[in-house]
């Protein structure tokens, strides 16, 4: 059976898609080759160029399914009827954290290589980043709810990085975490966290 015929209407793309997907999941987004993957499809490696132009738009097209995953695990949350704001948030940092350790090396490609996604602030108070359906601007609109629950209106971006930079930080320690309550551990961090910015907006 010819290529053409064993992937037909974009299969042959959704498979690389699929093994790329594998290979970061399995061993890290340095481990992503094209010859190998040409090979898990059982197809040549000019067969990746009908859908790809290159590894760096591979990658690209890789890095959307990855940080879609990763949107719809924080996204999980709102899905609970969590009511109060200040407890929103805390969830939603306990599960950045959750999946910075359960999803490693979708982690990493994430934040950590030159395939990121970089936030950009514009001149107004809000932040602006690529679609909605990024994790990114989710965490963003849970921090305003709280802000806001908590009566502040406006300067937003200094809040909003903060808040994401300490998480984000906090991720990577959590590496050197060895403990059978880690989860635990990393709940109690986020929920101190929390309050300890709580009291500084009261203040």
């Amino acid at each position: 059976m010819s290529e053409k015929n064993f992937f037909h209407h974009g299969n042959l793309k959704n498979e690389i898609i699929k093994q790329g997907l594998k290979i970061i999941n399995d061993r890290g987004f340095q481990e992503v080759e094209l010859k190998e993957i040409a090979k898990l499809c059982n197809v040549s490696s000019p067969s990746i160029y009908r859908h790809f132009k290159g590894k760096n738009d591979l990658m690209g097209a890789l890095l959307v399914k990855v940080s879609y995953d990763f949107y719809c695990f924080l996204n999980a949350e709102s899905k609970q009827s969590i009511a109060n704001p200040e407890e929103k948030l805390t969830q939603m940092g306990v599960r950045f954290l959750l999946y910075s350790q359960n999803y490693r090396y979708y982690f990493e490609f994430l934040f950590y290589s030159e395939f990121e996604r970089h936030v950009e602030l514009d001149s107004s108070v809000h932040i602006d980043n690529f679609d909605e359906q990024n994790s990114f601007n989710l965490f963003k609109k849970s921090v305003i709810q709280y802000l806001n629950y908590y009566g502040v209106t406006n300067n937003y971006n200094k809040h909003i990085i903060n808040l994401w930079s300490y998480i984000s930080g906090l991720a990577v320690v959590a590496e050197g975490i060895n403990s059978n309550n880690k989860n635990k551990i990393l709940e109690a961090y986020i929920q101190d966290m929390i309050k300890i910015y709580t009291l500084s907006l009261k203040s």
